[in-house]
């Protein structure tokens, strides 16, 4: 019965892996050969809008909202109320933690260990001439980086007029250093579990759905480069840890029991 399970895993776990990864060299074209870097800026552009909200949706309420959705989707077919409540806590509970554990190590030892300036940063600095260090600045409290930034767009609204507002105010606020991105991973960590729990859906019709999470996981991270906030290297490399760790997690049977009701396997 256990390489019944096994196997019936491995065969649903494949296929899944395979689209990520296609998905995956779709990201690493569209970021390294069309140069999207700072496209997503100008006042009144639908590509601006779009690219704005897209990102926002991997940020820490979007993220809060996906890990709901997931967590649903793998307790709703099950029968009782009682374990629907449980495996929905459960699920939500690790994703959870599993995304605050990495948001934690991410801004608190791999990007101060790195130590690569975000693309905003530089450009804020060369547009206006500032001749603030910013490896300086990044070693300042989060409230003094964020006042420095905001006086330096504050000090110079020519080279920033056409840039619109929503962007220069998503600039402040990513106050850190860039890499690697956090946006990126968050997306594609999630969609990739939450792709297995809809390609586990028998009806081939829903199964076809799969394609969508990976699609906005997609777009966040090229929104992330698109809206100046990271650079090629930073969500492919976030991307890619997510989409690496997210297949571990469900291809390990401790860690998928986790997440996954053994009922649905």
């Amino acid at each position: 019965m256990s390489l019944l399970i096994c196997c019936r895993l491995t065969n649903r776990i494949k296929p899944l892996l395979k689209i990520s990864l296609a998905v995956y060299a779709l990201l690493l074209c569209a970021v390294w050969f069309f140069y999207p870097e700072f496209t997503a800026c100008s006042k009144d552009s639908v590509w601006c809008s779009i690219a704005y909200w897209t990102t926002e949706s991997a940020g820490k309420i979007g993220t809060l909202f996906i890990v709901t959705i997931t967590s649903t989707l793998y307790a709703i077919s099950l029968p009782s109320i009682k374990e629907k409540v449980k495996i929905f806590l459960k699920t939500f509970l690790v994703l959870s933690i599993l995304l605050s554990a990495f948001a934690f190590l991410n801004e608190h030892l791999l990007k101060p260990a790195v130590k690569l300036a975000r693309p905003s940063h530089i450009f804020m600095i060369k547009q206006t001439h500032s001749r603030a260090n910013l490896d300086s600045l990044y070693t300042l409290e989060e409230v003094k980086r964020k006042t420095f930034f905001q006086e330096l767009l504050a000090s110079d609204t020519l080279n920033f007029k056409s840039i619109d507002v929503r962007i220069l105010d998503h600039w402040v606020e990513e106050d850190g250093y860039s890499f690697p991105s956090g946006h990126s991973f968050n997306a594609f960590l999630l969609a990739s579990i939450l792709t297995f729990s809809i390609y586990q859906v028998e009806h081939k019709k829903i199964r076809l759905l799969c394609f969508l999470p990976l699609a906005w996981a997609f777009l966040v991270a090229l929104s992330r480069v698109a809206v100046g906030a990271h650079s090629a290297m930073d969500v492919s490399v976030g991307a890619g840890v997510g989409l690496i760790l997210s297949h571990a997690l469900l291809g390990v049977t401790a860690t998928r029991d986790l997440i996954v009701p053994k009922k649905r396997i």
